[in-house]
């Protein structure tokens, strides 16, 4: 009964640290990386901007051939929508939120399937002394409970390397035309 009494003890213990110690951490994350491309930022913005192109380069849309891509609207403008539907990328969208030509383009996320949450994600667009462009790629939101901030501890490392693999493969899809 004792053995008992001192891991109930300790399991309490736990969770109220788990508790405690997150709502500590950050209410808010960020991952970006950047690349630069080897093209103009008008052909890079281009490139980048259009959702028809996304399955040929973005890592999680390669990642699960079997999964159903649909773009509603021309997929350049604002409003225009790339939905996904898969079992390993589960399902959600992409909507196109604002676009500043050749500088920013800023992207509501919403996730769906396996759990639901919104995040925003941009591409900035510089131009480059060597003719080229420099693209960073973010991914930021809120953590709206103790869990998501917890869970925000991985973003960086988890999804940072999507996001060198997705910046490379988006290098490789430009260039190469």
């Amino acid at each position: 009964m004792k053995v008992i009494k001192i891991l109930a003890g300790i399991i309490v213990v736990l969770v109220a640290l788990f508790f405690i110690i997150g709502l500590f951490l950050p209410k808010t994350y960020n991952v970006s990386r950047s690349i630069e491309i080897n093209k103009p930022d008008s052909i890079v913005y281009q490139k980048t901007l259009n959702l028809n192109d996304l399955g040929s380069w973005n890592p999680w849309m390669q990642m699960d051939s079997a999964a159903k891509f649909n773009v509603t609207g021309d997929g350049i403008s604002t409003g225009s929508k790339f939905s996904w539907d898969g079992k390993e990328v589960g399902t959600g969208a992409i909507i196109m939120d604002k676009l500043n030509a050749y500088k920013q383009i800023d992207q509501k996320l919403v996730f769906i399937k396996p759990f639901e949450s919104t995040a925003m994600t941009s591409f900035y667009f510089e131009p480059t002394t060597s003719g080229g462009t420099k693209v960073t790629w973010d991914f930021k939101g809120e953590n709206t409970s103790i869990f998501s901030r917890w869970m925000s501890l991985a973003y960086d490392p988890m999804i940072g390397k999507d996001y060198d693999k997705g910046l490379s493969n988006l290098k490789a899809f430009i260039e190469k035309q």
